[in-house]
């Protein structure tokens, strides 16, 4: 590997910054895969900053810490977590969690544990950022074949999260780039 994609070097900064991710900010990327999001976080949080980028594929890790070479700032810490939703990280410490293209394929059961977990480690009026991709209209998967948009924002505000914006803009998804939508949800005290 020898340079970044321009959705690593352009596209995904100017996205993270208008879903809200800001110099020096505590990420925490659920779900990174390869790092799509991670490494454009890690640019725009900077040298005082610092992403968790946490998966269960440690394939995908190895090329995340293999792209995280070629920036700036060592700011990437990656987490094989081989599949717990348990988060090591203390309460109240994250500015900003991405949980983007992961839902769906967790349980009901599992989804409310990872909400409860995410709760927990961010600070009080922290963003939750969420790409509910495979919902109903968005190529239905796994455990969201069943479920629309209006119910899963439901279901994360009832786990102490309040619906604040709906952004659309080009994403990142399975190694191409393709008009999508996040949505946003602040942690609720």
């Amino acid at each position: 590997m020898k340079q970044l994609s321009d959705w690593e070097n352009n596209k995904g900064i100017n996205f993270l910054k208008k879903a809200g991710i800001k110099e020096d900010y505590k990420v925490l990327d659920f779900g990174c895969n390869n790092g799509n999001y991670s490494i454009p976080a890690s640019k725009i949080i900077g040298e005082n900053g610092r992403v968790y980028a946490i998966d269960n594929n440690s394939y995908a890790l190895e090329i995340l810490k293999e792209k995280a070479k070629l920036l700036p700032y060592k700011n990437i810490k990656t987490v094989n977590n081989n599949g717990n939703l348990n988060i090591n990280l203390k309460s109240n410490y994250i500015d900003f969690v991405l949980l983007y293209d992961i839902l769906h394929y967790l349980k009901l059961e599992n989804r409310k544990t990872l909400y409860q977990e995410i709760y927990r480690v961010l600070k009080p009026n922290s963003i939750l950022s969420v790409y509910p991709k495979h919902i109903i209209g968005n190529m239905p998967l796994m455990e969201f074949t069943d479920i629309s948009l209006r119910e899963l924002i439901n279901e994360i505000e009832n786990n102490g999260f309040e619906f604040i914006i709906k952004i659309c803009s080009v994403l990142s998804h399975d190694e191409h780039l393709e008009e999508g939508c996040i949505i946003n949800l602040r942690k609720r005290e």
